[in-house]
């Protein structure tokens, strides 16, 4: 049955009342709390059908007059000093205003805000000092998030803005020039009127507007969990000779889990019990909740194939499969690693024929972007039911890219999927950056979404302090290609690379294939033994229109999907571009 819409006269008469009351007699509760309590209403009451046709009125009519009070006051809430006029930045193509908007008492003014992307309609309302609550952006996902600024009503006053919540993100000054989104800093404002020049400006990130997300919101997962154990996939967080991590998933039926191994041909059989996370997509109608298992087996033989089993609390047991730790002994070894994957089945299909090809391959890794929503776990769904069990036997070491850290919210659904070296720079979030060593091989794994700057002591400690003959980078932007320079990584990263001679770095982002020169800064003519290699690869169809010239480029392919495969043997780096068909695109030998 399609719902109809219901209408808004009379549904908000609660909610002009509590706007007009002192501000600081907010409601208790938290959006969030109204939105999963909604959620959970529609799931019990509305079909799968019945999800894809609410709208604005309807959610409004499913509420009751203290979830509306808290939708419209405590989505953004200071304590202000002084009487203040808030001066609110809406974008102009958003089609429903926020319910609470004008009942509250804003009114539109004839100015403008502009940045080169968005045109932003301004409304103001005046508060008494005290405490200031606004509501939420929408019930659609609407990215460009409106935003504030906030001034004194008596200019002699001295403002002062205390208890911000939420509070990650900093207050800067109205101007042009200054950002709005910390997720895109380089969008900047172009056109702001005198009259709010020198205000406060609330700063946020575009990923708000997913946190009332109703209308047009609910997805659903091809591949949902259940009481078996999948999505096995291998990683590292220690030393890859003498431990392995094994990560599954199952249903929340399941609420714990194991892990057996043994060398095959012996009787010794070891299990380890796992550690368990509550993994939420509220938005994912048939799959809201799964558990995510992960369990460290620690105390390996190198050089050693063990077979693993995965338990549940039912007692049943996945049917084996293996791995083998790395050898002790620096006799050589061969990796694999993928440009943006974007959980494609060409990617997946690829994946498969790779590890057949090179059966001895020790590790895979992919230079982010590995789904591209990173926020909505259908798209993690697909991306290990295409990959099928290439990882359960070779573990996967990846980057994230900005399609994995979304809209300035972080990457907190991929920092689940994975256990990783938790060995990166100090005050960044763990095991986004991290770094670890694979025979007589150096790696470096940056998430160059973070700060850039605040990575930079981490990276020279980690190349000044290494005796590895060999030394790869990987990171998500590519600071050779023809659409953006990426100076920054270039001046911070690219000269620490020359100092301690990186061999070569491996990026993805701009959907094309490319290898450069060998690049130094410091000579004029550099060789493979003496510059850094820089790599770029994608793994699914390329999408590229524009193809200057890049005088820095050796080798460039327009389109996809490649991988590449690196093997070591004590002085020799043999490096292939290859096809999904096994056909050499580009290759390349260094010898040391």
């Amino acid at each position: 049955m399609k719902i109809k819409n219901m209408l808004l006269h009379g549904l908000m008469m609660s909610v002009v009342m509590m706007s007009c009351q002192k501000q600081e007699q907010l409601p208790a509760g938290t959006v969030k709390e109204v939105v999963d309590s909604t959620v959970t209403r529609f799931y019990k009451k509305l079909t799968p059908a019945q999800l894809d046709t609410i709208s604005d009125a309807y959610v409004l009519g499913s509420l009751n007059e203290e979830e509306k009070a808290i939708l419209a006051t405590k989505f953004w809430t200071f304590d202000a000093n002084v009487p203040v006029t808030v001066s609110l930045m809406r974008d102009i193509d958003q089609k429903i205003l926020p319910f609470w908007l004008e009942s509250s008492g804003f009114k539109k003014t004839s100015m403008q805000v502009k940045n080169e992307e968005f045109t932003y309609e301004v409304w103001q309302k005046n508060f008494d000092k005290g405490t200031v609550g606004l509501g939420i952006n929408g019930f659609d996902m609407h990215r460009p998030v409106y935003f504030i600024s906030v001034a004194p009503q008596n200019i002699s006053d001295k403002l002062e803005i205390t208890n911000v919540a939420p509070a990650e993100y900093k207050l800067d000054t109205m101007r042009v020039g200054a950002f709005t989104y910390h997720d895109w800093d380089g969008l900047v404002l172009d056109e702001v009127p005198d009259a709010l020049k020198g205000q406060v400006l609330f700063t946020t990130v575009r990923g708000r507007a997913r946190e009332a997300h109703l209308v047009h919101a609910f997805r659903t997962t091809g591949t949902p969990s259940s009481t078996q154990p999948d999505q096995v996939i291998l990683t590292w967080s220690g030393d890859p000779k003498t431990s392995v991590n094994v990560q599954w998933r199952t249903n929340p039926e399941i609420a714990t889990g194991k892990v057996k191994y043994w060398v095959p041909g012996t009787k010794d059989t070891v299990s380890t019990d796992a550690s368990v996370f509550k993994m939420e997509d509220r938005l994912l109608q048939n799959d809201r909740y799964v558990n995510r298992f992960t369990t460290k087996l620690k105390g390996l033989k190198p050089g050693t194939t063990y077979h693993y089993a995965i338990g549940t609390d039912r007692n049943k047991w996945s049917v084996p499969t293996s791995f083998k730790t790395e050898s002790a002994q620096n006799d050589g070894f061969s990796f694999i690693w993928f440009g943006d994957t974007h959980y494609s089945p060409i990617w997946g299909d690829m994946a498969q024929k790779a590890v057949k090809r090179h059966p001895e391959t020790a590790f895979f890794s992919i230079a982010g972007d590995l789904v591209s929503t990173g926020l909505h776990r259908d798209h993690w769904d697909q991306l290990w039911d295409h990959s099928k069990n290439v990882f359960t036997s070779k573990s996967l070491m990846p980057v994230p890219g900005n399609h994995d850290s979304q809209d300035g919210l972080g990457a907190w659904m991929y920092k689940e999927m994975f256990s990783l070296p938790e060995n990166g720079p100090a005050g960044q979030p763990s095991e986004m950056t991290y770094a670890f060593n694979y025979q007589n091989a150096l790696y470096l794994m940056i998430d160059a979404t973070l700060s850039v700057p605040q990575q930079s002591a981490w990276v020279e400690e980690k190349l000044k302090t290494s005796d590895a003959k060999w030394k790869f980078v990987m990171f998500h932007f590519p600071p050779y290609n023809f659409e953006e320079p990426y100076d920054e990584i270039k001046k911070e990263w690219g000269t620490l690379f020359d100092k301690y001679h990186v061999d070569m770095v491996m990026s993805g982002h701009m959907h094309y294939y490319l290898r450069t020169k060998p690049l130094n800064a410091d000579k004029a003519v550099a060789t493979p033994a003496q510059g850094t290699i820089y790599t770029m690869s994608i793994s699914i169809p390329g999408k590229q229109v524009r193809w200057p010239d890049e005088e820095y480029a050796l080798v460039r392919y327009k389109d996809g999907p490649l991988y590449q495969h690196i093997t070591i043997n004590g002085n020799t780096l043999s490096y292939k571009c290859y096809d999904p068909e096994g056909n050499v695109k580009d290759e390349l030998i260094i010898t040391k």
